[in-house]
């Protein structure tokens, strides 16, 4: 009697998960919504920092806020157009140069390039299996979720920097 109630519990949990799990599946307006929002809070962010600090290093062995910021930036469009599909950018992201107001167009250029790639993609090209790093296949839904979470570790360590210089992120938001 308890094996039977043990796996029906477990059946049960099993099949409230999945369908929490499939609730939770977000469809691409939810995705590009999600997406705005954080460029605009990424942008904020960059703007919280006066110019004189952008080259701000928290040690040696890490990149400066400004080279985080191109980093981000750079991974926007590089995997966009790797794993994505999308077109050939129009902004070499290799010769932006690091003033502040650069610094915002790249950023803002490169989160505008993976919202109209991913824009553009039907149902079935979301669902395509797609090698990525290290010979890894996912499917293309995952790679936008790749992006994203490329953007919220870099995202955190732009707002460390802020507090380690003694500004005050912007309020997050997350949608």
């Amino acid at each position: 009697m308890t094996k039977i109630f043990k796996t029906l519990v477990l059946v049960f949990i099993l099949s409230t998960s999945s369908f929490y799990a499939l609730q939770a599946q977000t469809t691409q307006e939810e995705f590009l919504a999600k997406w705005n929002t954080m460029k605009g809070y990424t942008v904020e962010i960059l703007e919280a920092i006066p110019e004189d600090k952008l080259g701000f290093k928290p040690v040696e062995e890490v990149n400066s806020f400004d080279e985080m910021v191109m980093h981000l930036a750079g991974g926007n469009v590089m995997m966009a157009k790797n794993f994505l599909g999308g077109a050939d950018p129009t902004m070499d992201m290799e010769s932006v140069s690091m003033t502040k107001a650069d610094l915002k167009k790249a950023l803002e250029y490169s989160f505008d390039y993976v919202a109209e790639t991913c824009k553009g993609l039907s149902d079935d090209e979301l669902a395509e299996q797609i090698e990525v790093f290290g010979g890894a296949m996912i499917t293309r839904r995952q790679a936008e979720n790749l992006i994203d979470s490329h953007g919220i570790h870099h995202r955190g360590n732009l707002v460390v920097y802020l507090r380690l210089n003694g500004i005050k992120p912007p309020q997050f938001r997350a949608w």
